[in-house]
């Protein structure tokens, strides 16, 4: 098992479209190469995700690394064609190479090179590499964390191996501004919606916001608007939708969320008619693996205490591999979501490559951090392996 194997693994997957919907491929690639490497049980489970096991018992420990992608964009600005997964000057460049095909290859390694070098010990190691995540980050994989019932989880988003201990949360938050539509030429009988609505917007950009000490500053971004009718014929727009972009800290809920929200229509205050007002949580829907999946975006923020008994083997882990044993938190939201945010399993990440790499042109990989970040999932799990959950985690 050497590092060129490794590397031709993740060029493989690189080299395969796994853009949303389009999963289904990659999925069997990476199970076939679980059976190569001697997994225990290897199989694309009934949610679509890849999923190897590697041992029996307690504790268990699972990793989760989605091996979906955004959709191709800006091809014409590639210098590297973004499905060749072409090597220059130490680096792989392809989509999907940093977010987050490097980190599934590696957890499958890592955890490969485990197995042949402790045969037999006790625990289980679960890595899965699963699908959906730029859809929503935990729908697809939720059933596959309760088929598994792990009782730590790493998440593999890129952390440039950095061990992360958490992350803000993210909501996707639509606001629909109803007025009365009128002739353009009498604007006056009319509540133009769209005009209300660059007020509500305006308010929005002005909100102060909280800052989580661990976490960082709640954050809210407008991302797109439309007005109806659309395109308009000498029309006071009745009806304009905003779709906001919510980051915030540990705490927040729905209803939190919601409430800041319909709070700003006081920006209205003085009018004499005031435009109608709703907020509510966007219901995203999508198909992946043929499911057809239908849920709120909210995802919940995470943070998981630096002295903890996880962070702490996870830390002696990385020294293990001579790598160095800093924490630190995401920017973005990620699977954590659901396995530490909603499910209260102890949750940290570590994964290949940088963050800000993500979604970008000419997106890119180390070869070297590949190679260390694969010793480095072998010696996280195995430091894991030797916890006695029970007595860390009886009070969670």
């Amino acid at each position: 098992m050497d590092d060129r194997r490794l590397t031709s693994f993740l060029q493989d997957l690189v080299r395969i479209d796994s853009t949303p919907a389009r999963e289904e491929a990659i999925t069997h690639r990476i199970v076939d190469e679980m059976k190569h490497l001697d997994f225990d049980e290897a199989h694309v489970d009934g949610a679509g995700n890849a999923v190897g096991r590697i041992g029996t018992g307690h504790p268990a420990v699972l990793i989760d690394c989605h091996i979906d992608t955004i959709p191709l964009h800006q091809v014409d600005r590639w210098k590297h064609p973004p499905l060749a997964a072409e090597i220059a000057d130490g680096r792989m460049y392809g989509l999907g190479t940093c977010d987050m095909k490097a980190s599934a290859a590696a957890s499958v390694y890592g955890a490969a090179r485990l197995k042949r070098a402790h045969a037999g010990a006790p625990g289980t190691v679960f890595v899965v590499c699963s699908i959906a995540e730029e859809m929503m980050e935990g729908a697809a994989l939720a059933a596959t964390v309760e088929q598994c019932e792990p009782d730590m989880a790493i998440i593999g988003e890129p952390s440039d191996l950095k061990l992360c201990v958490g992350q803000r949360g993210r909501a996707k938050i639509e606001v629909q501004v109803t007025g009365r539509g009128s002739h353009a030429g009498h604007p006056e009988v009319g509540i133009n919606a769209a005009e209300r609505m660059a007020e509500y917007i305006g308010a929005a950009a002005r909100l102060e916001h909280p800052t989580d000490d661990k976490l960082g500053p709640r954050i809210l971004t407008c991302i797109d608007v439309k007005s109806e009718p659309y395109p308009s014929v000498s029309m006071v727009p009745p009806l304009c939708t905003a779709r906001f972009d919510c980051r915030f800290g540990r705490g927040e809920t729905p209803d939190s969320l919601l409430e800041m929200m319909r709070g700003l229509s006081s920006v209205w205050s003085g009018l004499a008619e005031p435009p109608g007002l709703d907020c509510h949580l966007y219901l995203t829907e999508f198909v992946a693996n043929r499911r057809h999946f239908s849920l709120p975006e909210f995802a919940a923020a995470w943070y998981t205490d630096p002295s903890s008994p996880i962070v702490g083997a996870c830390l002696a882990g990385l020294a293990d591999a001579e790598i160095d044993p800093v924490t630190s938190t995401y920017g973005f939201c990620t699977n954590g979501s659901l396995t530490a945010g909603t499910l209260g399993i102890p949750t940290v990440g570590f994964g290949i490559a940088r963050e800000q790499e993500a979604h970008t042109v000419d997106e890119w990989v180390s070869l070297d951090s590949l190679y260390h970040g694969t010793r480095g999932y072998t010696a996280i799990v195995q430091r894991l392996l030797g916890l006695d959950v029970a007595r860390a985690y009886a009070a969670r």
